[in-house]
């Protein structure tokens, strides 16, 4: 979603758990769904957080981090913010331009502690917005509309069958390779107006 407010242009996506994982207690473990539409959302498959956004999640006002955990937040992206209002600050340590050109340009950015997302361009990569030096990012509580649409849809119910597992009630070695979930890469800012509902 993109909106203006002011002379400030702000994009969204929407973030919502994955209902299909056993419950977590820490978001770096945790697995989301996201999109900038619902659209997107029921098509893309799950992420992980990358440490700029658990890190914004942590140092939320309203504390954020359960509601993160349970059903998901909204990151709200600017290319011009201030540290009032929530924002954080992540400035470009690195673009990257693919030599296909069909894949998007990418950037690496990093905020002053060192935390680090991942930003790529949306759109035709021949025609579409560049990304800036620098990007403001929030996160905000799901709106209940939003929430309410990902309980219709199913994004947050779990299998049918649940069975306890043994982890569940001790703390186990692990064994093997645990499944390796991407990192979730958001999307820069976009000439078109999205709405997610």
């Amino acid at each position: 979603m993109r909106r203006n407010i002011g002379n400030r242009e702000i994009w969204s996506l929407t973030v919502i758990r994955d209902g299909k994982q056993d419950y977590t207690h820490v978001l770096c473990e945790a697995n989301f769904k996201y999109g900038r539409t619902a659209e997107e959302l029921a098509m893309f498959d799950v992420k992980r957080l990358p440490s700029g956004l658990i890190q914004l999640v942590e140092e939320h006002p309203f504390n954020l981090y359960e509601e993160a955990l349970e059903t998901g937040f909204v990151i709200e992206m600017t290319k011009y913010g201030s540290k009032m209002g929530g924002w954080m600050k992540f400035t470009a340590a690195i673009k990257m331009n693919s030599l296909n050109p069909f894949e998007s340009p990418r950037g690496l950015y990093s905020n002053e502690i060192g935390s680090t997302i991942q930003f790529m361009r949306v759109g035709c990569p021949h025609d579409s917005t560049k990304l800036p030096n620098v990007i403001w990012i929030r996160v905000k509580e799901l709106p209940l509309n939003y929430l309410a649409w990902a309980c219709d849809n199913g994004v947050l119910s779990g299998d049918d069958s649940f069975q306890m597992k043994l982890d569940a009630w001790t703390d186990l070695p692990l064994l093997g390779n645990p499944e390796e979930i991407p990192t979730l890469i958001l999307p820069g800012p976009s000439d078109n107006v999205l709405q997610f509902l």
